[in-house]
């Protein structure tokens, strides 16, 4: 699997700073299977991929119903050669819809939480996550399990039938939005994600979403790294920042 994080910011977007700080909205793109899967489409869609250099998605997989999830559909579809399949619950469908009236190249394909679908033959699980505690029944939130990856970049709760499929994933992209002791209802903050992955037995762990509460990418990696130390945390735990590529 070869992976890039085309965008690893909030909602707003981090576009006052420079380098890795600075930061596009989340979403990830995947190539596995010979398959190119986008996880999300942010309202900077266009911005990413031109600068990745991506020519071809083959389906796209939608993980709840906010603005900076699924802003970037219109771009996605005006930017399509050919109809791609697009993969999300019905209620976050519907939620696009009501947006987006025209989107004649994306192929909806409802989903449902716990059961696994097939793009080809690669599988896919996709786990609900409590993220807007407070309107959760309004904006269900999915993680997707991907091989021996699981994307969760908007998360406050993992409910425990979810947390099993969790425990030992060998990769996390994990929800990080607030920095260390800053708190918010509907995310995790640094010290809040690095503790839930070792309480999962995480391998290695990439945090995303991150906020503006941040200091610069490198001062906040030392102090994550210092914090790994203090704590005897052995998890593998990586700032991640947009245009970060993994393999594995």
């Amino acid at each position: 699997m070869n992976l890039i994080f085309l965008g690893t910011g909030p909602c707003s977007g981090i576009f006052n700073k420079t380098g890795k700080s600075k930061r596009t909205r989340s979403s990830i793109f995947i190539h596995v299977q010979n398959l190119k899967i986008l996880i999300d489409a942010s309202p900077n869609f266009t911005e990413q991929i031109n600068r990745e250099k991506i020519k071809k998605i083959d389906a796209a997989l939608i993980t709840h119903p906010h603005i900076d999830a699924y802003g970037g559909l219109k771009q996605l579809n005006n930017w399509l050669k050919a109809p791609v399949s697009i993969y999300c619950q019905k209620q976050t469908w519907h939620i696009i819809k009501r947006k987006f009236k025209q989107l004649p190249k994306l192929n909806f394909i409802p989903i449902i939480p716990y059961k696994t679908f097939k793009l080809n033959k690669l599988p896919i699980l996709p786990l609900p996550v409590q993220h807007s505690i407070i309107n959760e029944k309004r904006f269900p939130t999915l993680a997707y399990k991907i091989q021996n990856l699981i994307y969760c970049s908007d998360v406050k709760f993992i409910p425990q039938k979810s947390r099993k499929y969790f425990h030992k994933i060998p990769h996390l992209i994990l929800d990080a939005a607030m920095y260390f002791k800053r708190q918010i209802f509907s995310h995790l903050n640094t010290e809040e994600a690095i503790q839930l992955a070792q309480n999962l037995k995480i391998k290695n762990l990439y945090l995303t979403q991150i906020g503006h509460s941040y200091p610069s990418h490198q001062i906040a990696q030392q102090k994550i790294n210092q914090f790994l130390k203090q704590n005897n945390i052995r998890t593998k735990t990586i700032l991640a920042f947009d245009g970060l590529k993994i393999k594995f």
